[in-house]
């Protein structure tokens, strides 16, 4: 009976002694946590003639004025940035929605903030060169949407997009970077899914998170300026999908582009009210469509010959969407549908979906190329 009560207290001591330290542990990392230095930014804000340059560093906010009067495109520094900013005082370009005679294109999906990932693929497969500038010639980049939300380095992406998309027109190439659900949610104030640093921040800047994003910010208007479909050569680009009430209902692609453009901002009841902007910004619409795949809650699954006979209605051979994560690219619907949406939300997966000489091709992030479709 004495060695028995000896082992128990015994195991009592080693049990204690291991919550002790488990809870020391859990104590420095909170503390770590709480001491943990943001960087982040800049976010601008355009007032008359000037834009207000507002960021965090080490956890203050610093703010800067420049004049920007019929200035057109600048550059400028930040302390604790490696790197310029270019931005313009005229408004952003809203750019054609269609294309012809592209020679190559490159595509991803849901980045979600995690611009580690991203880079690498981007290098890997030399739409990007190891300064961070464009490196694919003539080509077009696409993405398909959320960028932002889930992930902790947003800005760092949206900079770096904001960058190529302007380095990629000195090469008469082009960088589109289409609207996602994710972009709608936070344009319209819909914050579920932000990182915790971003609360952070905006608290620090003593704003709320959707007015990094209002319409007179750089972010806001740039994002407000870009497509939701857009066709390239013979391919539809989207983030969700297309459902075939857009070729029943003849409901016409850039007048789908404008009107969200137009709406974006508009009041909840306006949008609820209104049939057609209901469906754009609804279930079924481009944004949140889920009708390509099985088990899906929203939306169910379309058939094959109907899919068929959307695309010959759209007057295109495949459609490329993101949204519903794979474990890989695989095209299916006799390969006319291609979801490109392969996990980069994780930070740690992903890959990138390539387009020569009308072939697909899966891009890993080595830059190895995987023929997915043959002739």
């Amino acid at each position: 009976m004495f060695k028995r009560n000896q082992l128990l207290l015994i195991f009592t001591f080693i049990l204690l002694t291991f919550s002790i330290t488990l809870f020391a542990q859990q104590i420095q990392f909170e503390k770590q946590d709480s001491l943990e230095l943001i960087t982040d930014g800049p976010y601008i804000f355009w007032e008359d003639s000037k834009a207000i340059i507002k960021y965090v560093l080490d956890n203050n906010l610093v703010s800067e004025e420049i004049t920007v009067q019929d200035m057109g495109a600048f550059t400028f520094e930040l302390e604790g940035f490696d790197h310029d900013f270019e931005i313009s005082s005229y408004p952003p370009t809203i750019y054609p929605s269609s294309y012809s005679d592209v020679s190559k294109i490159f595509v991803l999906s849901d980045i979600h903030g995690q611009y580690d990932r991203f880079v690498e693929i981007l290098q890997g497969n030399r739409v990007i060169d190891a300064n961070l500038d464009w490196a694919w010639g003539d080509g077009h980049f696409v993405i398909l949407g959320d960028v932002l939300d889930r992930g902790p380095k947003v800005t760092e992406c949206l900079w770096l997009i904001h960058k190529l998309e302007i380095q990629a027109e000195k090469w008469r190439g082009k960088v589109h970077y289409l609207l996602g659900n994710h972009e709608v949610m936070v344009m319209q104030g819909d914050i579920r899914y932000v990182h915790d640093k971003y609360e952070k921040v905006a608290d620090i800047m003593k704003m709320d998170i959707p007015e990094l994003f209002v319409v007179y910010s750089e972010f806001g208007r740039w994002l407000r300026s870009k497509h939701t479909i857009i066709k390239i050569n013979d391919i539809m680009f989207v983030h969700a999908g297309i459902h075939p009430h857009v070729a029943y209902r003849d409901y016409d692609i850039r007048d789908i582009n404008d009107r969200i453009r137009i709406d974006i901002d508009s009041p909840p009841d306006k949008i609820k009210n209104s049939e057609y902007l209901n469906f754009l910004f609804g279930n079924d619409g481009p944004f949140w469509y889920r009708g390509y795949f099985k088990d899906t809650k929203t939306s169910q699954q379309i058939k094959l010959d109907d899919f068929l006979e959307l695309i010959k209605e759209l007057n295109v051979t495949t459609i490329v969407v993101g949204h519903t994560t794979q474990d890989f690219i695989n095209p299916f619907f006799k390969d006319k549908l291609i979801p490109v949406d392969t996990g980069i939300k994780y930070g740690n997966k992903g890959e990138g979906l390539f387009w020569e000489n009308g072939i697909f091709y899966r891009a890993k992030v080595d830059g190895y190329h995987e023929q997915i479709t043959f002739p």
